[in-house]
């Protein structure tokens, strides 16, 4: 094993045992009321050290976690007692770090509308940057900024304008809604580092997500470096490059567009869907490399920092449940797009028959479909099973992103949350939620019916 290989904690054998950490996902599947979540410490703290070495070329790289991949207080703490920053958006990531004990000084806050409020509580707390990502926005920070009696830090968010790849073409994004247009990210620079309580220290960016090589970063660091030459000349000095996060998840299976759609499967044929994607090491080596480069030819020293998400977490937490009803070509489980919301456009996820061999041939396809009365709450589409059974356990990895924190609670309360710690205890991280969980939020009294009579 290489110094920045890491360790795959998932194994599936022949036999069909499969496991995490030791543990049997069958016999997980028949000891805690399923559907659950299960996350692994130890994995994703593999993850983060992998990360931290393929950028170890670079003296002084600030890693910031994007917190609203995953907020389960065990990975955040985890993360925290790693070394590493947050990426924070809101009221509730600002409580979460601080409830980790991460230093203010490694927590950077992004988003494209942030409350009066959410600003004060991010200054008074004194997290590292403000990423701006508009002159309303600058001018509120300003404001509070001189209530506070402070002059803060801030980063200028930048859309650097790069050529869309083809499989980008294929849907509609809305990634232009973030940040300055790189040709206006100049002017909009200067105006902000002249209001009397900002001052410009960093150019931030975020080109996507699940990028399949480090070309694109490649291109954005030139066109940072060259907004921030300008810069130069304009009297301002960038301290910092950050250039977000996007990072792929190696275990996942990059499909951009679902198998649902005819073009998709005319693509499929020609291995257009599946992408090839560049380890975590070669856009270490990559990005570090063309960083040095551009420093040496410019002149200019900023320091580089990161905001990883999904290639952190992805492959640290997966969902186990059961088949609940066989019928035709369908097969229900007690896993709803509830539990995992990924927009299924984006990637399909790695399904696991605990008990079955993974090299198990044949069979008929079926659609795979969750529990609740939603047209859309499909899983898996034609996908291949051999004599699937009632009550059999199923598996879903890499849902460590984007799925606990997107969970929701349509027609059923969320579910239980354990983690294997590093001792190799199971542990509970989030109760599993009742229907009075749910409906204690609702008001049930008489003052619904006094309104009714109002408003009729």
């Amino acid at each position: 094993m290489s110094k920045t290989e890491t360790q795959d904690h998932f194994t599936w054998d022949a036999s069909g045992r499969a496991e995490i950490d030791g543990y049997d996902l069958a016999e997980l599947a028949e000891k805690y009321p399923t559907p659950f979540y299960l996350v692994s410490v130890g994995q994703l703290r593999d993850n983060y050290r992998r990360f931290r070495q393929a950028f170890s070329a670079v003296d002084g790289l600030k890693c910031y976690y994007s917190v609203k991949s995953n907020f389960e207080s065990i990975v955040i703490r985890t993360l925290t007692e790693e070394g590493c920053g947050g990426e924070i958006s809101g009221a509730l990531d600002l409580e979460l770090v601080k409830r980790a004990g991460m230093p203010p000084e490694n927590v950077v806050y992004d988003g494209p509308r942030k409350t009066a409020e959410e600003i004060q509580a991010a200054l008074e707390f004194g997290v590292h940057l403000i990423d701006i990502e508009s002159m309303t926005e600058a001018k509120t920070i300003n404001a509070i900024a001189q209530k506070l009696g402070k002059k803060v830090n801030v980063g200028i968010r930048i859309d650097p304008l790069l050529p869309r790849p083809y499989y980008d073409k294929m849907i509609t994004t809305y990634k232009a809604k973030f940040g300055f247009r790189l040709d206006q990210a100049l002017e909009a620079a200067v105006a902000i580092n002249e209001m009397e309580n900002l001052r410009v220290t960093c150019i931030m960016t975020h080109i996507g997500s699940q990028v399949f090589t480090p070309t694109r970063y490649l291109e954005t660091l030139n066109r940072i470096f060259d907004l921030i030459g300008q810069l130069k000349g304009r009297g301002i000095t960038i301290d910092e490059i950050n250039l977000g996060g996007g990072y792929p998840a190696q275990s996942m299976k990059n499909w951009r567009l679902s198998r649902r759609i005819v073009l998709a499967r005319i693509l499929e044929k020609f291995g257009r869907l599946e992408a090839d994607v560049k380890s975590i090491d070669d856009f270490g080596s990559a990005i570090s490399s063309h960083y040095h480069k551009l420093r040496k030819d410019t002149g200019l020293d900023p320091r580089l920092s990161l905001e990883p998400g999904r290639c952190l977490v992805s492959n640290a937490a997966c969902m186990i449940g059961h088949v609940d009803i066989v019928k035709n070509d369908w097969v229900f489980t007690d896993v709803s797009i509830n539990d995992v919301p990924e927009n299924l456009f984006f990637s399909e996820w790695r399904m696991v028959l605990p008990g079955r061999s993974p090299d198990e041939k044949g069979g008929q396809l079926y659609n795979i479909a969750g529990p609740t009365l939603a047209t859309q709450d499909v899983l898996y589409f034609q996908k291949e099973l051999k004599d699937p059974q009632e009550g059999m356990p199923i598996a879903i990895m890499d849902i460590g992103a984007y799925s606990i924190a997107r969970s929701n609670q349509f027609t059923r309360p969320r579910n239980a949350v354990y983690a294997i710690d590093e001792s190799g205890a199971m542990i509970l991280v989030r109760q599993a939620e009742t229907v009075e969980d749910v409906l204690s939020k609702q008001v049930w009294d008489d003052r619904i019916q006094s309104l009714s009579a109002k408003a009729g």
